[in-house]
């Protein structure tokens, strides 16, 4: 079995990309796979102390995005786009690190930056499976599915396959809700089935919530891992989305 890398992207911060892989990568270490979470960072953005690594049991590090190439200037917007799109060092130098640390049948688990290249062409093709968190607000709402419809026309365009969810962040008494209004989103912003040809179920994955008790422990470095409740739940979180990346992707009709 290859590599397998699971995506968590976005490009709002404090969306939940971090929390979410953390949820992801101790899932799937609960079902007793060599898995490592990466934390990408680019050239200016601030490092901060990372409370959850710190505690996790499992692997984790930080790999930094690529500068940008340096590109003549009189080259054409649509020619540099392209170029940028298709920059897979990021993918490359991820692969090398990952098979060194947890061999090359492993999981792989990226918390993306939100920088506009973090989620380029070339790193989405490489994508067993892409996360999108979705938090409660409107307007975190409405970033959540920006995002998502941006990598889905992403796919089109390159003639990619790669499962995308929205990864549903809300309290218990408040997913339905949340879920029922993302469906209506997704639906009357996709009346023709184009971007999404399933129903809007088929693209969302619930994220176990942490309360502000179970934050706080986070970030004061006690670990919260063995809380049978959050085991059993990311358990299932990373069950769930294992199974949609082993399903046969939806075609997305091409333009």
């Amino acid at each position: 079995m290859a590599l397998r890398i699971y995506l968590v992207a976005g490009f709002n911060g404090g969306a939940g990309r971090s929390l979410t892989a953390a949820l992801l990568a101790y899932g799937l270490h609960l079902h007793s796979r060599r898995t490592l979470l990466v934390r990408q960072s680019y050239a200016g953005s601030v490092s901060a102390i990372d409370p959850i690594g710190a505690t996790l049991p499992l692997p984790c590090c930080e790999l930094s995005l690529p500068m940008p190439y340096e590109l003549p200037a009189d080259l054409t917007a649509g020619l540099a786009t392209t170029i940028h799109d298709a920059d897979a060092r990021f993918m490359t130098a991820l692969t090398n690190h990952a098979t060194a640390e947890i061999g090359p049948d492993g999981d792989v688990v990226v918390d993306l930056c939100c920088h506009d290249r973090a989620c380029n062409a070339a790193t989405i093709s490489d994508a067993a499976v892409i996360l999108v968190p979705a938090r409660a607000s409107m307007l975190e709402i409405d970033w959540a599915f920006r995002g998502f419809s941006h990598i889905r026309d992403t796919q089109r365009y390159r003639e990619t396959q790669v499962p995308t969810l929205l990864a549903v962040i809300a309290p218990d008494s408040e997913r339905d809700r949340q879920m029922a209004l993302l469906g209506a989103m997704l639906r009357d912003c996709d009346p023709e089935r184009d971007l999404m040809p399933g129903e809007p179920a088929e693209v969302m994955v619930q994220v176990p919530f942490l309360d502000g008790a179970r934050l706080t422990s986070l970030l004061i470095g006690r670990p919260i891992w063995r809380d049978p409740q959050l085991i059993e739940r990311c358990r299932a979180f990373a069950a769930a989305v294992a199974n949609r990346a082993d399903a046969v992707p939806l075609v997305l009709p091409q333009r």
